[in-house]
């Protein structure tokens, strides 16, 4: 059995993961709770005015001060417990000055879904690597942790 919680609001719902069994299609961002944190959880978004598109998988992103909800009952919450939750993808990046590459939760800023909560987070700007700013790196994120 899939433990989650399910999120409602007039956006659609949004579907938040513990490390339990996941459904395949969030399966590329599984490990994201163990090398992030618990305040990074795979989540899936349905949106009411598009359900012939499929579920779209994210990383729901609490902020840093906020305790998170429990996660573990199968239950359908009201919205107030995403306060300050961001959506977000896993991406890779390379720095354009060192090369060194990333992995680094990105805030998706074009879905109006959650956004506004945006300034309620710190956002990593620049290489850690090298330490050349965004400018010049092209490197930021709500985290980053570094390649092998």
């Amino acid at each position: 059995m899939r433990r989650m919680r399910l999120f409602w609001g007039p956006w659609g719902e949004l579907r938040v993961f513990t490390d339990e069994a996941l459904p395949s299609s969030v399966i590329g961002i599984a490990e994201v709770p163990a090398r992030f944190g618990a305040r990074f959880r795979p989540a899936l978004l349905r949106v009411p005015l598009r359900r012939a598109w499929p579920d779209a998988p994210y990383v729901a992103v609490w902020p840093d001060e906020v305790v998170l909800p429990d996660l573990n009952e199968d239950a359908v919450e009201a919205s107030d417990d995403l306060a300050g939750v961001v959506l977000a993808g896993l991406k890779r990046h390379k720095c354009f000055v060192c090369d060194t590459g990333f992995e680094v939760i990105c805030p998706e800023v074009a879905i109006p879904v959650l956004g506004r909560n945006l300034a309620q987070h710190r956002i990593v700007s620049g290489c850690p690597a090298c330490g050349h700013d965004f400018g010049k790196s092209r490197i930021d994120g709500l985290v980053l942790s570094q390649l092998p």
